[in-house]
């Protein structure tokens, strides 16, 4: 067996996993990126960055970079019913430089973060690597032990471990630590088409009588379309098959006529989006810190998985930072840890339930309330309230800015 030995060790090449090994890395600590898959070509569903990780990324210098990265300018996020403009969260209208979201594919800008942290020499990726357990003695977690592709295990000692392996996160699992589940009444279902040439696909929301349709622009020649189904009946769906799942879509979006029969062919192009609001009851304990989906998660509405995740790997940049200069060389203790949960409970708390309100706004039924929805959504446009909500989508509850004091020269 393979004995490594670091300062920290990352579970997980998602945004929030990369962007924390490469803030380590950049600061001088011994870190070590662990990812199950092989590669990162793999699906991933989340493309939207809000403006503010458009701020963090020009923080740490690599915005510029990031642009060479097939991307898009996103201005606005529209929600359409039947026809008209029900309203929209303007970025656009916020302060300069970061008025505007970005779509950018995951994979290369994974893979980007990844390079720039491999410029340090304290900085090792290890990639198709799964973790089977964690070291640990008595409740003090001191690594963990994992096996690559080919069978090889590895025993890796550090001083924290950060968990950053998703909604269904081993980390969390193997070191017991239990989540609080909400209720959530919808699924969607996505897959991609190829963009009709002269046709505009905006960031938007579309609901009809028939359902709910979501266009993600995907690079240049792509978009991410999602539809909304009540929870639990996808295998429904399937059923009844692929052409009568493509009527259905083309009555919501004539549109879709010149692309969807001869483009989505087989469920096999689909991807179901089991829709899950949770979070962990606690994200630290000595040598572990949970952050991203292992510590919590968001519903897909309004697009804040990816940064809540990078907010949270930049606020546990400066936490651990300050952790290893306190002191000593043994395992972080929870209690030098625990202010970063603190500090980021409640701010993803308060975004989820922004969240929860904007999904029961979209998939009300009733009639009465559909009329009175139309009524005052426009008018809620126009107040102080709506322009305070927009900015915490975009921005943020809470300030959240790189500490790049600690980076080496």
């Amino acid at each position: 067996m393979k004995i490594i030995d670091v300062d920290v060790a990352v579970v997980g090449a998602g945004p929030g996993g990369c962007m924390l090994s490469y803030l380590l890395a950049r600061s001088g600590v011994r870190t070590a990126l662990l990812e199950r898959h092989n590669r990162l070509d793999r699906e991933f569903r989340g493309y939207f960055f809000q403006p503010s990780v458009v701020k963090l990324f020009d923080q740490i210098g690599v915005l510029e970079d990031i642009f060479h990265i097939p991307h898009q300018h996103v201005p606005k996020f529209t929600f359409v019913d039947h026809g008209k403009t029900l309203f929209e969260v303007r970025f656009d209208e916020l302060e300069p430089p970061y008025n505007y979201g970005l779509t950018i594919p995951q994979p290369p800008l994974l893979e980007f973060f990844i390079g720039q942290a491999a410029r340090y020499s304290n900085f090792t990726y290890f990639g198709g690597t799964s973790v089977t357990d964690l070291i640990e003695e008595d409740g003090t977690v001191h690594g963990l032990i994992a096996q690559n592709h080919e069978g090889e295990e590895l025993e890796m000692r550090c001083r924290l471990l950060a968990g950053a392996d998703g909604r269904h996160s081993t980390i969390r699992k193997l070191a017991g630590l239990s989540q609080t589940m909400g209720e959530f009444e919808l699924d969607f279902v996505w897959f991609d088409i190829p963009k009709v040439p002269g046709k505009d696909y905006p960031l938007q929301i579309q609901i009809e009588d028939e359902g709910m349709l979501i266009y993600i622009p995907k690079g240049e020649d792509q978009v991410q379309v999602g539809w909304v189904i009540p929870k639990k009946t996808y295998p429904e769906l399937v059923k009844k098959g692929i052409e009568d799942f493509v009527r259905t879509l083309i009555a919501v979006e004539p549109d879709l006529q010149n692309v969807l029969p001869r483009h989505l062919r087989s469920f096999k192009q689909c991807s179901v989006l089991d829709i899950q609001v949770g979070m962990t009851d606690t994200w630290v304990k000595d040598g572990l810190l949970l952050l991203g989906d292992a510590a919590h998660i968001a519903s897909p509405f309004s697009g804040q998985g990816n940064s809540l995740a990078i907010q949270d790997a930049v606020i546990a940049h400066d936490t651990v930072m300050k952790a290893l200069e306190s002191g000593g060389h043994g395992i972080v203790p929870a209690e030098l840890l625990k202010g970063y949960e603190l500090y980021r409970k409640p701010a993803v708390a308060e975004i989820q339930s922004m969240q929860a309100m904007q999904a029961r706004l979209i998939a009300m039924k009733s009639p009465g309330l559909l009329r009175l929805r139309r009524m005052l959504a426009p008018v809620m446009r126009r107040t102080p309230l709506f322009h305070q909500m927009r900015n915490k989508i975009a921005l943020g509850v809470q300030r959240v800015d790189v500490n790049t004091s600690y980076f080496t020269k």
